[in-house]
């Protein structure tokens, strides 16, 4: 039932949240390899102009690019995440009753397998959603768009093409980014829950705890994740050859060295406003909802004979 929950509530928050995907996927990938004194038109500039291009391009539908992947990779990654963290934090895995001062360091293990065993489950739905979010009847300077028309026919391209290699492209990417992502998110959101529910600050409101608790891991969330959300954004755009590699990223290592010798670190900070604004409500909606479908389960198991 924790992974049921746990997805459950992740795809009502991105319903709120796929647009800030979309300007932030577009960001990333603008200017791409170009250091930013040379890249004389930015499309993508700003939350507010990056809004503008995206409808007069795409139209409103476009805000909601790749939402049908979005959804499914939300339900295999945060199902599996916050089923897996809840899971450990029942058996009484992410605190230390001898030694208290370990739990924040079990809570950040506990987050990062979480994190591990989301990326394996969700990276076929991440990749999925990255190529259709990138596509753009517009111009702007991201490298490469895969033309898919649609979910089901970005799956079937990306196999017949690269077979299930494919689908896991940036697959070493996107453990790095939710094991990162993950352990910040869920040590934090579970560190600051406890203190509000300690204090009574919310006078045990489910609903005010958990948005408070998430407001700061989401936060924490967005500043250690973005370098590795960059990356993983690249790796699994990028063109590939007919055997299935990738043409301008080798693996991971080589995707972080090249956008800092062309972009600098300003490289690894690219979309990051959009992301921010996408992280920290989908955090705050996501384990909200999370959090209030638990406590609905508890009353109806409560209340069953």
């Amino acid at each position: 039932m924790e992974f049921l929950l746990g997805g459950a509530s992740s795809m009502c928050a991105v319903l709120f949240t796929n647009p800030f995907d979309v300007l932030k996927t577009r960001q990333q990938l603008e200017g791409e390899l170009i250091a930013k004194q040379n890249l004389k038109e930015r499309s993508y500039k700003g939350i507010r102009q990056s809004l503008i291009t995206v409808v007069r391009t795409d139209g409103l539908r476009g805000l909601q690019k790749g939402l049908p992947a979005a959804l499914m990779y939300q339900f295999s990654m945060n199902g599996v995440r916050l089923g897996t963290y809840q899971t450990a934090e029942n058996l009484g895995w992410t605190k230390s009753q001898s030694h208290p001062s370990m739990t924040p360091l079990l809570s950040l293990f506990w987050g990062g397998c979480a994190g591990l065993a989301s990326a394996t489950a969700s990276c076929p739905f991440y990749v999925v959603k990255t190529q259709l979010q990138a596509v753009t009847a517009g111009s702007y300077t991201a490298r490469y768009q895969h033309h898919h028309t649609g979910t089901l026919s970005a799956f079937r391209n990306i196999y017949q093409q690269s077979g299930v290699r494919g689908l896991f492209r940036g697959y070493t990417a996107t453990l790095a980014r939710l094991i990162v992502g993950s352990s910040a998110q869920m040590s934090s959101f579970s560190a600051c829950k406890e203190f509000f529910l300690r204090y009574e600050v919310f006078q045990d409101s489910i609903v005010l705890t958990a948005l408070a608790s998430s407001t700061v891991a989401g936060f924490l969330t967005s500043i250690l994740m973005s370098p590795c959300d960059v990356v993983t954004t690249r790796m699994t755009n990028q063109a590939v050859s007919a055997t299935g590699k990738g043409l301008l990223y080798s693996n991971i290592f080589d995707c972080f060295v090249k956008i800092y010798r062309s972009e600098g670190i300003h490289g690894y900070y690219k979309g990051f406003v959009p992301m921010y604004l996408r992280v920290a409500p989908h955090t705050m909606l996501n384990l909200t909802f999370w959090e209030f479908f638990k406590g609905l389960h508890e009353r109806y198991v409560k209340q069953s004979p």
